[in-house]
């Protein structure tokens, strides 16, 4: 969900993230219960959440034990510990490679709105760049010439990498509608300037490749690098400009949006590397981007009225991500009933509804996404509220 006038979905992913009432995805477990936090915190679970922040979700993917190659003889395969196949096509943000300079705000506190003008202090937090991939060496040993990884150290690996990043945002916008094309309907120009504070930001690289014992498999190496930046270790800040534009005639609006047209980010952190769980080296490092890093929407509704209510088709495409998003809304008298469906790192489901009162606005979904890396459904709850 996003803002949709004085809509304002409610956070609840917070709540698992945040307390520690929930070990498995709470890192402030770590300071109220180590040994809670040692035994039952799981980064897969925290990343779930994390990616999904509007919803909470009841039953977050969790990491497999491990990660068992084997050699068969039609190739190799990757299972977990309990011999369940992983999912090694996971994509979600840009796939892996990091292209947007910042995420859109979470939450947003209007500060000014007046003729067009909007000015908001908001809290952004976002997920980016996340993958799970195989070397080219293991995507054929995977098809079944599994001779390609018989060496130390092994070509064939599982790589996994994401992003996340969190601050405080100060943004001005602008929108205005342009003079109306006679028959064709009326365009809308919308700019937005945004800087921001950074309170966190998570860059992390992760393989798995086996080691072997002649021809045989003994065992899994891992290497782990990461950036991390927080106030106290490091800082961040940074600036980017959004641009949108919208088409409306009668009963249908087209939209295309440009986030981070322009913009610089800045990241002063430590840079770690683990090897086997022992920490390697750590030194001070920097992440910069500036320029040229546009994330690009179009989306579509078409509002159409039946004799009793109405029906609303909605759907939006991000072009650099490949992912998109389809739903329908039915709305009667006070009610309304929706259904949605996209691909956004694995196919989701969505299922919900709201109720419409003079000044109150009320709305609940049930939603479903793909477990990454370990597949299955994850189920969840989000709320938005509106006045």
């Amino acid at each position: 969900m996003r803002y949709s006038g004085q809509v304002c979905p409610l956070p609840l992913g917070l709540l698992r993230l945040a307390l520690p009432l929930f070990p498995d995805t709470s890192p402030v477990t770590y300071f109220t219960d180590r040994k809670a936090f040692k035994e039952k915190f799981d980064l897969l679970s925290f990343y779930d959440q994390l990616s999904h922040p509007d919803a909470f979700l009841f039953n977050p993917a969790r990491s497999p034990d491990e990660v068992v190659f084997t050699v068969r003889g039609d190739g190799i395969t990757l299972t977990d510990g309990q011999g369940k196949p992983l999912v090694l096509d996971f994509r979600a943000g840009t796939g892996g490679k990091t292209s947007s300079l910042l995420p859109s705000p979470l939450l947003r506190l209007p500060l000014a709105s007046e003729a067009g003008f909007r000015l908001g202090l908001g809290y952004l937090q976002g997920v980016d760049g996340v993958a799970v991939e195989t070397s080219p060496e293991l995507q054929e040993a995977l098809k079944g010439n599994p001779s390609v990884c018989q060496q130390n150290p092994s070509p064939c690996a599982l790589r996994g990498r994401g992003s996340f990043t969190a601050g405080l945002a100060l943004d001005l916008a602008y929108a205005t509608p342009l003079p109306e094309i006679p028959g064709a309907g009326r365009l809308h120009l919308g700019v937005r300037g945004l800087g921001f504070y950074g309170l966190a930001h998570l860059e992390a690289q992760a393989e798995a490749r086996p080691v072997y014992q002649g021809d045989q498999i003994s065992g899994t190496e891992y290497e782990v690098k990461s950036f991390l930046s927080y106030p106290g270790q490091g800082q961040g800040y940074g600036a980017m400009a959004d641009l949108g534009l919208a088409w409306t005639y009668e009963n249908l609006t087209l939209g295309l949006g440009v986030r981070n047209l322009l913009g610089f980010v800045r990241w002063s952190g430590q840079e770690e590397v683990y090897q086997n769980g022992q920490l390697i080296s750590s030194t001070p490092a920097v992440r910069e981007r500036a320029g040229l890093a546009p994330a690009a929407f179009l989306n579509g509704a078409y509002r159409l009225p039946l004799e009793e209510g109405s029906l609303l088709l909605a759907g939006d495409w991000a072009l650099a991500e490949g992912s998109f998003h389809l739903g329908a809304e039915y709305a009667w008298s006070a009610f309304r009933l929706r259904a949605g469906f996209g691909r956004e790192g694995g196919w989701r489901l969505g299922l919900g509804g709201g109720l419409r009162l003079p000044g109150l606005q009320l709305d609940a979904a049930l939603t479903t996404h793909e477990a990454p890396l370990v597949g299955g459904l994850v189920y969840g709850l989000a709320l938005s509220l509106g006045f």
